[in-house]
């Protein structure tokens, strides 16, 4: 019996903790306070003071909707980057004058005239020839070693005068050019009686074509010389009427 007692003591003290919580004012005094169906509070009780809550204040605005910010690389709102590429200049083109080195010869139409002090002299015509080899001194300057020559028939005789020079070409326009020089001559007849003398030439020729490392032209030159023959003096002076010659630079 006295342990019914104590049991039903304890389970009524349990619950009446229990309904004290349930009445007890929510914690810091905010929100309602709950109590249960049918239940009346103490005579003198206060519920507890609710936080108050406060409106935006006069002339306030909201804040403008987001909106989507452009697309930026990094920190900084900066373009994408764009990418060229520049190829370097390219080197002038080579003047056509321009030639390191010449290599060239032709032959052509031209003639052979003789005289000497006692007034005899003879003109033959025949054919003439010509071979250079030079090296640029500025484009359109060249110094070169010049072979100008003519072979003839004179009554049954095989006659030739053949120059070397050496000699400047100089171009006055990419196509038209001028040369001379000086060198010694040689005379031949019928490859038996020879003379050697001083030599002088001038001369004119245009490129009819001109390719990148070739030209084919059109010239004419004359050469003289003087030699001494049994103590008189002879002058020999060959021509070239026109050359067609070709050259390699």
């Amino acid at each position: 019996m006295k342990t019914t007692l104590a049991l039903v003591t304890v389970l009524v003290v349990h619950t009446g903790a229990a309904y004290g919580q349930q009445a007890a004012p929510a914690p810091n005094g905010q929100g309602p306070e709950a109590f249960p169906p049918g239940y009346e509070p103490p005579p003198g009780y206060r519920p507890a003071p609710v936080a108050p809550t406060y409106g935006p204040p006069s002339g306030y605005m909201p804040p403008p909707p987001m909106r989507a910010q452009p697309y930026y690389y990094g920190p900084t709102r900066y373009p994408p980057p764009r990418y060229s590429y520049y190829p370097p200049p390219l080197p002038p083109p080579r003047q056509i004058t321009d030639r390191p080195f010449t290599l060239g010869g032709g032959i052509g139409f031209g003639g052979l005239h003789f005289s000497d002090a006692s007034g005899l002299h003879s003109t033959d015509g025949g054919m003439a020839y010509t071979v250079r080899l030079g090296f640029v001194l500025h484009p359109g300057v060249i110094l070169m070693w010049d072979l100008e020559g003519t072979l003839v028939e004179q009554r049954g005789t095989a006659i030739s005068q053949t120059a070397n020079l050496a000699a400047l070409q100089i171009f006055l326009t990419p196509r038209w050019f001028v040369k001379g020089g000086f060198g010694v001559a040689q005379v031949v007849q019928d490859q038996y009686a020879s003379k050697w003398g001083g030599a002088g030439m001038a001369g004119i020729g245009y490129e009819l074509i001109q390719g990148w490392n070739w030209s084919f032209d059109i010239e004419a030159a004359v050469t003289g010389a003087r030699y001494k023959y049994n103590g008189q003096d002879e002058t020999w002076t060959n021509w070239s009427l026109v050359n067609f010659a070709i050259n390699f630079f």
